[in-house]
């Protein structure tokens, strides 16, 4: 199996992990941006986000426009389509949220990704 290391700081590990991803999601630059900063909030206020099940909260939306310098339209946009590739899903309250599949798991400050590529 190969196996592909690269070390990157922890301001840009999210953006990277994205851009790993984005051969299978195929995101825009803009998209790949809100998506990166949402899963970065979601890490880093994990309770507050777990408590109201909505990653996408009035103050998530304020700190993703803050960071992107995103319009709350074209944020809009984004959330959709976010949504419509799979990327951010429905709760059962109607709130959305990060799939799950798509959520990095850290292991000692690891981050692993596998791709599995079936030839037909």
């Amino acid at each position: 199996m190969k196996t592909f290391k690269k070390k990157i700081s922890k301001n840009k590990v999210y953006r990277e992990y994205v851009d790993i991803l984005n051969g299978k999601l195929q995101l825009s630059y803009r998209e790949a941006e809100v998506f990166a900063v949402l899963l970065q909030i979601n890490a880093e206020w994990g309770s507050m986000v777990e408590a109201t099940g909505n990653v996408l909260s009035t103050d998530v939306r304020r700190v993703l426009m803050r960071e992107t310098l995103i319009t709350k339209t074209n944020l809009a946009r984004y959330i959709i389509s976010l949504k419509e590739k799979g990327v951010l899903v429905e709760t059962e309250k109607g709130h959305l949220k990060i799939n799950e599949m798509f959520i990095p798991e850290f292991v000692d400050n690891v981050c692993e990704v596998r791709y599995l590529l079936e030839v037909v």
